[in-house]
């Protein structure tokens, strides 16, 4: 399949370029694409495909759309690429192509290098990154209507030149194509807008910390707009609930989509006049001193699109994906009417199919809003969250995965996932056998996750135990056994890892502090001899199990202080190895899940993460020297292991203490227990599984 990109623009950073072509299809006609970063399809200026699904560095995946709709019909096909050449932990960072095949039964009619190429000018280049684990803003300067130049009306637009460029090697699209339908959002407030020119811009990391290697960008300087800036000097002051009339220059109008979504802003503007029209939005809305607030900044993104555009009427479509429950539409400059607001959805097409009813409205809501979690974390690999990062971590998808079961009865996207880390290629900024955090992704900066790639082999074992998938397992056993070489040099006389490297990470709470990371971490080596066996299982290397159970006998000698497993041990002047007194709710629990130690053996302290623990504890009054858990991942490995150990009761009652809030606010389930940062977090779709298990067994 032939490749082509626009002449002399293979290097820049944060451009589009759309291809078309005019064609009247026949019944059997389809289009086969192929492109890097982005792509988005149109028909007849109709949004009918998006991708494509992610695949490791050097690979893209196959997509191919059947033209039998529009058999007999005059249509004009337009591919939009867009390229970040850029490292992001959501595209990776490569040169750009559009490859493409229009089929008539086995004929090839026309191939990439029959469409015409127009450089998409009107998106502004040099911007802000949207955040540091993704590329770029949108910012627009429009002279028509979008909608009109992508069913085929050029006006005058210049082509570009093209040249054949090299292609990825070609995969198969393992998951299902979104269904890209359409919700109407709702009307909240209107009300007018001022300017304080004296408010502090937000900048953060992905502003300030621009390099040519380690986190490419435009430096400050560069940037020809900056809409984080603009929109933060934005003031409110609220003049009703509900819909404005018209929208007068300074005016805002804020927009409820009733829970969080995740897809593209699409919405008609009827402009009186030359309008400039930002969108902010967020996952929560705040009540302020005469107005309410969606904050852009919250989640440590630049949550702004922006478009100018001449009188007429315009129908908008924004291009990267962002996750919004609440938006407000401010009209800095200009008259118009604003119209049709509302969402395409970009999200996993086969977790609406899950069919529940538990006879309790309380759980049916929390699963409501784990499914809403999955399939807007599950596109096309299983993602963190849609929003600030939308990246392939390991360790979350050890438990999405297992909400994929249950939702689609499938694991097309944790095939997909695991594919793409057995095709991960060796990494310059990374040591050797060390697997990246997520993928795809460029860690340009070398920092890694150690603890996550032991998250990895579990997930690949019980991937490979639950579909039967040998060819996975087979594919991805250098990548383990790369693993189980570079733990080597970290083994001291004990049999443990000590002093591992690079970001070591067990959870979102104090045991992830340094004085509780540092030396020989207990957690961490509870989870690598779980790992160890893992891998002795899938490969039949009974040396491995051997090493993992020494490792278990060495932690129960080492850890334990008579009444709490302790979270590490240091060295003390003379070398010798000591306890540091340190104690977390979540060490207790990785030790009972990971199988150091039993229920039976350490009755005591199994009581006590029974009836003292978990997330509605008094940490003021009961054990206040053992730090609590928080959700990622302590407070749901207890709920695994209460779920284990048959207490189906208390983890109904936990899922409606932890659970059904998030699920009222946003429809989705979060990361933390509180609003600090992604409100839709893939691995808390497991809520569900818990719940089914408990009320179906």
């Amino acid at each position: 399949m032939q490749a082509i990109w626009a002449k002399g623009l293979l290097d820049e950073k944060n451009i589009a370029v759309t291809f078309q072509y005019a064609l009247t299809p026949a019944e059997d006609t389809v289009l086969e694409l192929a492109a890097s970063n982005l792509y988005r399809l149109f028909v007849n200026g109709v949004l009918v495909g998006y991708g494509p699904a992610r695949a490791a560095h050097g690979y893209s995946r196959l997509d191919t759309y059947a033209l039998a709709k529009w058999a007999g019909q005059a249509i004009v096909l337009s591919v939009e690429v867009y390229s970040a050449n850029t490292n992001t932990f959501y595209t990776v960072d490569e040169h750009p192509f559009f490859a493409a095949e229009i089929k008539q039964g086995s004929a090839v009619i026309a191939q990439a290098a029959d469409f015409t190429a127009y450089r998409m000018t009107e998106r502004v280049q040099k911007v802000r990154r949207f955040s540091f684990q993704r590329t770029y803003t949108e910012i627009y300067h429009l002279t028509g209507d979008p909608m009109a130049f992508y069913a085929g009306q050029t006006d005058g637009r210049i082509p570009a030149e093209t040249e054949a460029v090299e292609r990825n090697k070609l995969l198969p699209r393992h998951v299902n194509y979104p269904k890209l339908n359409v919700l109407p959002a709702g009307y909240v407030e209107y009300g007018s807008a001022g300017i304080n020119e004296h408010a502090k811009p937000w900048r953060d990391r992905a502003y300030y910390g621009i390099d040519p290697v380690k986190f490419k960008g435009f430096y400050p300087a560069e940037l020809e707009e900056d809409s984080g800036e603009e929109a933060g000097k934005f003031t409110y002051s609220a003049i009703a609930d509900g819909k404005a009339d018209k929208m007068v220059p300074m005016s805002y109008q804020i927009c409820d989509f009733g829970r969080t979504l995740t897809g593209f802003f699409t919405l008609t503007v009827k402009a009186e006049t030359d309008t400039t029209l930002y969108i902010l939005f967020d996952e929560i809305i705040r009540q302020r001193d005469g107005y309410r607030e969606v904050s852009p900044y919250r989640n440590d993104c630049c949550n702004v699109v922006k478009y100018t555009m001449p009188a007429g009427e315009h129908h908008l479509l924004s291009f990267e994906a962002a996750a919004a429950r609440f938006a407000t539409v401010v009209v800095s400059e200009g008259t118009a009417d604003l119209a049709e607001f509302g969402m395409v959805l970009y999200e996993n097409p086969d977790a609406a199919d899950f069919k529940y009813d538990y006879g309790d409205a309380e759980l049916n809501k929390i699963v409501d809003a784990a499914v809403n979690t999955f399939a807007q974390n599950a596109v096309d690999i299983l993602t963190d969250c849609p929003s600030r990062e939308r990246a392939g971590w390991l360790c979350d998808s050890y438990f999405s995965s297992r909400a994929e079961a249950l939702f689609t009865g499938k694991n097309l996207v944790e095939k997909s996932n695991l594919e793409n880390y057995a095709m991960c290629p060796k990494s310059k900024y990374l040591p050797e056998g060390m697997l990246p955090m997520c993928y795809p992704a460029d860690h340009n900066d070398g920092v890694y996750i150690p603890n996550w790639t032991m998250w990895y082999i579990l997930e690949l074992r019980n991937y490979w135990k639950r579909t039967g998938d040998d060819d996975m397992r087979a594919a991805s056993k250098d990548k383990v056994y790369g693993l189980v070489k570079f733990f080597e040099k970290y083994y001291n006389e004990y049999g443990l890892l000590e002093n591992l490297e690079s970001w070591v990470f067990i959870e979102w709470s104090k045991c992830n502090d340094g004085d509780y990371i540092r030396g020989l971490n207990y957690p961490s080596n509870m989870i690598w001899a779980a790992a160890l066996e893992a891998a002795a299982e899938m490969y039949d290397d009974p040396a491995l199990a051997e090493k993992a159970a020494a490792m278990k006998a060495a932690i129960r000698e080492l850890a334990w202080n008579g009444e709490f497993f302790e979270d590490n041990g240091v060295r003390d002047a003379d070398g010798n190895l000591v306890k540091t007194g340190h104690l977390t709710e979540t060490c207790q629990y990785y030790a009972f899940y990971f199988d150091v130690i039993t229920r039976e053996e350490y009755a005591d302290l199994f009581e006590r993460m029974l009836t003292k623990f978990g997330p509605k504890r008094d940490t003021k009054s009961v054990y206040p020297n053992v730090y609590p858990s928080n959700a990622i991942v302590g407070n749901y490995l207890r709920l695994e292991l209460l779920l284990r150990y048959g207490y189906k009761e208390n983890v109904l009652q936990e899922c409606r203490d932890f659970f059904s809030y998030m699920a009222e606010m946003t429809g989705t389930l979060w990361e933390h227990s509180n609003l600090s940062c992604s409100l839709n977090h893939g691995f808390a779709s497991m809520a569900a599984v818990y719940i089914d298990e408990c009320m179906k067994g």
